[in-house]
């Protein structure tokens, strides 16, 4: 079997909107993306697709339009949005798990706590619709793996509420740590903290182009044309490669052995860590020297996320070192599937190989929700759900 694959051409940049446009350049339906974003419930906004040409290049450009928006939005704001939502419970977690992140990257540059901060132009419904926008293409175009090139981030010079500094941003540069990165000497800003955030967040790999059958080829086009030889459009290749379900994957496992750190610190270091795109987070009691009780904390995370995920256990702990190797893990296929129960519908997610179902797990937010709102115990949530399940595939089969 063929699994979808998408690689992201970054030699001249990205950005949010050249990432929406190259989806609905790839074949993303501009209804249907409306219709999805619309489960956000964040007041007016539209979508304009209109195909225009960079350089000779042709591709599609999309415009988002929120009258009366004025931004200025804190983390809280954007995430009552997302949890209030309609949309599914993995993109509810994933898209809260990427917005979070370029807070906590703005929270850096000013030295502020990430509920302090709020963003002007980067706290608009355009950014909400970047990304949420993203994660459904990604979902309706069936992709599973995402691999991307170094990203270029151009040159020259930018304005920003503090005054003048040179490309790429500050928030950019941040969202950018453990990615290859290069500058065409370009006077333009050709990465934005939107793109830089989308290409870090969802890249395993940064490299050539992967071995895969090209399917489709989109252009998402950026609002300006520089003239400078290089057209400013983000070029994204959809491709097929052979199915590898329980094939191994390469991850990074980083470690640290702490004595002298409280509770408390430990459980908003495991939070941290997960909130910023960790795979698995997880603490383990520890004999160290002198007999001294410690915590052995231990963090998956995909290979691009090295630098974030050091920088948080250095600024969240007490270590003064860290441990940092690559492993193979294998995993199974995951899909995500809504199934209605006497309470209320639940996501349930399944583990495949091959086609073949090997677990099933209810989303265990959902279940939590409706059992607290029926007040019912969550097993019998849990069981209703398993039992819809399996009703559901007899159904199908017959």
């Amino acid at each position: 079997m063929a699994e979808r694959i998408l690689y992201f051409d970054c030699s001249a940049g990205v950005s949010g909107d050249m990432t929406l446009g190259a989806l609905v350049d790839l074949g993303l339906p501009l209804a249907t993306l409306t219709a999805e974003l619309k489960k956000l419930r964040m007041g007016r906004f539209q979508l304009k697709a209109s195909k225009a040409t960079r350089q000779g290049i042709r591709g599609t450009r999309v415009q988002v339009l929120t009258p009366g928006d004025k931004g200025h939005r804190h983390f809280s704001e954007f995430s009552e949005i997302i949890e209030a939502s309609r949309l599914s419970s993995e993109l509810k977690e994933r898209g809260l798990e990427l917005i979070r992140r370029i807070y906590a990257a703005e929270a850096r540059v000013h030295g502020k706590r990430i509920d302090k901060v709020h963003l002007h132009e980067l706290g608009s419904l355009d950014t909400l619709i970047d990304v949420v926008g993203t994660l459904i293409g990604l979902e309706f175009l069936d992709i599973k793996t995402v691999e991307s090139s170094p990203v270029n981030v151009g040159g020259g010079e930018l304005v920003i509420e503090h005054g003048r500094m040179s490309v790429p941003a500050p928030a950019t540069a941040l969202l950018l740590r453990g990615a290859p990165v290069f500058s065409d000497d370009s006077s333009f800003e050709r990465t934005t903290p939107t793109g830089a955030l989308l290409v870090t967040s969802l890249a395993g790999r940064f490299g050539p182009w992967p071995a895969m059958t090209v399917k489709q080829v989109g252009y998402g086009l950026g609002t300006k044309d520089p003239g400078d030889g290089r057209p400013n459009a983000l070029r994204l290749i959809l491709g097929e490669t052979e199915q590898r379900r329980g094939a191994n994957q390469t991850v990074l496992v980083i470690e640290a052995t702490i004595d002298d750190m409280s509770a408390e610190l430990a459980g908003y270091l495991l939070e941290r860590l997960l909130a910023s795109g960790a795979l698995d987070v997880f603490l383990t009691p520890a004999t160290m020297k002198k007999s001294r009780p410690g915590v052995n904390v231990t963090a998956i995370a995909p290979l691009s996320l090295r630098q974030e995920m050091a920088a948080i256990i250095f600024a969240e702990s007490t270590t003064l070192g860290l441990r940092c190797h690559e492993v193979e893990r294998q995993v199974l296929e995951r899909k995500v599937v809504q199934v209605s129960t006497r309470f209320g519908k639940v996501a349930v997610k399944l583990g495949l190989s091959g086609g073949r179902v090997l677990n099933v797990a209810p989303e265990f937010e959902d279940c939590r929700r409706i059992a607290a709102r029926k007040r019912v115990s969550l097993k019998e949530v849990q069981h209703a759900a398993i039992s819809a399940w399996r009703h559901l595939g007899k159904r199908a089969q017959k």
